[in-house]
């Protein structure tokens, strides 16, 4: 039987960063049983913690993706389940998921980019800031401002450029992929201490309301220790065989501005729990709508008769918004909530045709 699903502190310490999510590890497989049933503990876990019924469980069963809406404690939250199988091996998967130069592109990442090791210019050169992007810009001050910043950045903003100029977009754009660098630095150097400050809302600490979300996570930490050691430690302790990169990304979704998102992407297949890999990506900067993010894949060994092979594939995302109205006639939050669940039946879907159409080796 599983404990008690929730996240505590371990004999009273913080929980920080995004350590707790890494015990998705609680799904890997135990026993194996009837090539075509999932592994007892999954499917445990999908019945009692994510509530699927007899038929949901047939889907999966059956190839097809799942999607559903959990439960939050904040309005402002929103929390997506998703699971779908596919026809690859999990270690070509993981090779597929680690070339992070294709893996991270997708249809509604319109840009993207990787941090190198010593963050140089090119790792940003396509950042783009359009000219309405530096009118919003030039307006921010602390509690009103539409860009998601710390009101130390919002008066470097206004000293600094050159706003009578004809090219202020253009150093708006240059200012900002500086600035995207010189954070990068900062995280790798100090970890969730350099997270950044929004003062366009009040005064929200995103390291805070980074761990605020994941206390309301379905997970225990414990089940995969050295991972969560490294994620909550991170940059002071190693993991040998992890696999992490920074990267940022332009993301486009119906009913949204176009939001710029920086992330850390950690992969690693616990010693500990054989059949299982996790893939866990932490927001530390959105510059748009979120407070905090989190996006965790899940890759589990699946039988298929014949010995072929397979995986199960799992992806929780969880998001804070910073404003997100329900009720009325607009209803921001079912459209937002709609959204979401759209993207991730597409992304489901394309992760298993991805795998069945030999793209995954």
């Amino acid at each position: 039987m599983f404990p008690a699903w929730g996240l505590r502190s371990h004999r009273g310490m913080r929980i920080s960063s995004y350590a707790q999510i890494t015990v998705v590890a609680l799904l890997a497989p135990a026993t194996t049983i009837h090539a075509q049933q999932p592994p007892r503990a999954l499917a445990q876990f999908l019945r009692e913690s994510i509530a699927l019924d007899v038929a949901q469980l047939a889907q999966v069963q059956r190839g097809e993706a799942v999607v559903k809406v959990l439960e939050t404690q904040n309005p402002r939250d929103v929390a997506i389940f998703g699971i779908i199988t596919a026809d690859a091996s999990r270690d070509a998967y993981v090779r597929h998921l680690s070339d992070f130069e294709r893996s991270l592109r997708s249809p509604a990442r319109v840009r993207l980019g990787i941090f190198s090791a010593a963050g140089n210019p090119a790792d940003v050169q396509a950042v783009v800031l359009e000219r309405q992007d530096a009118e919003d810009l030039r307006k921010c001050r602390p509690g009103k401002c539409d860009f998601k910043l710390p009101a130390t950045e919002m008066a470097r903003i206004q000293e600094r450029i050159d706003w009578s100029s004809g090219d202020h977009s253009k150093q708006v754009t240059a200012y900002a992929r500086q600035r995207l660098l010189d954070y990068v630095s900062d995280y790798r150097a100090r970890g969730d201490a350099a997270m950044v400050v929004y003062d366009d809302r009040g005064n929200v600490r995103a390291s805070d309301a980074f761990a605020d979300l994941l206390a309301q996570s379905p997970y225990v930490y414990k089940y995969a220790p050295s991972f969560a050691g490294y994620l909550s430690a991170y940059p002071r302790t190693k993991l040998d065989g992890v696999r992490d990169v920074l990267f940022w990304s332009e993301t486009a979704a119906p009913r949204m501005r176009r939001t710029l998102t920086v992330s850390h992407l950690a992969v690693y297949s616990p010693p500990e729990l054989p059949g299982t890999t996790l893939a866990a990506a932490k927001q530390i900067y959105a510059n748009h709508y979120f407070e905090a993010a989190f996006d965790l894949t899940t890759i589990i060994d699946r039988d298929v008769p014949g010995g072929k092979p397979g995986i199960y594939l799992l992806v929780l995302r969880r998001f804070r918004f910073d404003n997100l109205p329900s009720g009325g006639l607009l209803n921001i939050r079912g459209k937002v909530i709609g959204s979401l669940k759209d993207q991730m039946l597409a992304d489901l879907a394309r992760d298993k045709m991805t795998a069945a159409g030999g793209h995954v080796r």
